[in-house]
């Protein structure tokens, strides 16, 4: 069994294997787009992990009564805690770390990707994201978003809908961005087609993707690919990892810092260029997740608008 791929050797054939953000960032990354070199634990691998106690799993699910919250809280942690305590086949350790090594950095951000072709199976923040993880944290941490799997918002949702999607797990280089946010190829309330709409924020873009602050905005001309309008907000905080505490944390800015223009006008523009380059790709309205490190702007994700392209 491949319990990995390397994002060089997935398509988007490759979504029940791989994950459906895995496999279109792997066509891009084959593409030259500058994505952050990772690889994927196989969703066979997930299952593979969890097998000899797969049955006890479904035990514990098929007795879940989602009108009873504490019912449903009590058995997830319970599921949770039996997916901490398993151990990895050695094979399957080995050939994570192998792959790790192959990255030749010393974090990378573990993130679950779902193995359904439709967006619609999955929502925003429903398994673990692990930024920073080292290599002797890194077995640790896949187990933390395999067992995320069963937290009581994603039981309830799989039940309720009868949703068998599985997960795999995307293992990437970690970027520690000066600024970060998202990017729509059209307006992400009025559907606007001519312009790219871009969101900014200092340090790691969980602060816009859930709501931390206002960020400031960016408007680009697709016919110009030029800045045609920006509102700078008051962002009042930043996330960054500290590097002592090793853990994410919440920087409070200052006045003048809090009002300054997180994205250069120029770099508005290259992620306009990524966004649009990107649509003309998948003939489909996207949104992107972005970060920049060292003047450099990787692309960390991209997903079709959801309520038009599902499949996506």
């Amino acid at each position: 069994m491949n319990y990995t791929y390397s994002l060089d050797e997935i398509n988007l054939s490759m979504v029940s294997v791989v994950g459906r953000k895995s496999a279109y960032l792997g066509e891009l990354y084959k593409m030259g787009f500058d994505i952050p070199n990772g690889f994927v634990i196989s969703s066979r691998a997930v299952n593979e992990s969890i097998k000899d106690i797969k049955d006890e799993i479904s035990s514990i699910l098929s007795s879940v009564n989602l009108n009873d919250t504490a019912d449903l809280e009590r058995k997830s942690d319970i599921i949770r805690k039996m997916i901490l305590n398993i151990n990895l086949p050695e094979d399957m350790e080995k050939e994570i770390y192998d792959r790790f090594s192959d990255l030749n950095s010393d974090y990378v951000a573990v993130r679950a990707t779902v193995t359904s072709p439709l967006s619609g199976a999955s929502f925003a923040g429903e398994y673990e994201t692990d930024l920073f993880v080292t290599k002797e944290n890194l077995i640790q941490s896949v187990k933390r978003v395999i067992a995320s799997y069963f937290n009581p918002r994603a039981i309830a949702y799989r039940i309720l809908t009868h949703d068998n999607t599985g997960i795999a797990i995307l293992v990437q280089k970690m970027i520690n961005p000066v600024s970060a946010g998202t990017a729509f190829s059209i307006h992400p309330v009025t559907e606007e087609p001519d312009y790219v709409f871009i969101e900014s924020a200092f340090g790691l873009g969980e602060s816009v993707t859930k709501g931390m602050i206002t960020p400031d905005q960016y408007i680009v001309s697709k016919s110009t690919r030029s800045l045609v309008n920006k509102r700078i907000s008051e962002k009042g905080m930043k996330l960054i990892y500290d590097f002592n505490e090793k853990r994410v944390k919440s920087i409070i800015l200052g006045k003048n810092e809090a009002i300054m223009e997180s994205l250069r006008d120029q770099d508005a523009v290259k992620i306009a260029n990524m966004t649009i380059a990107i649509e003309n790709i998948f003939k489909r309205s996207i949104n992107i997740e972005w970060a920049i490190e060292d003047k450099k702007v990787y692309l960390l994700e991209v997903r079709g608008v959801r309520r038009l392209y599902p499949e996506f």
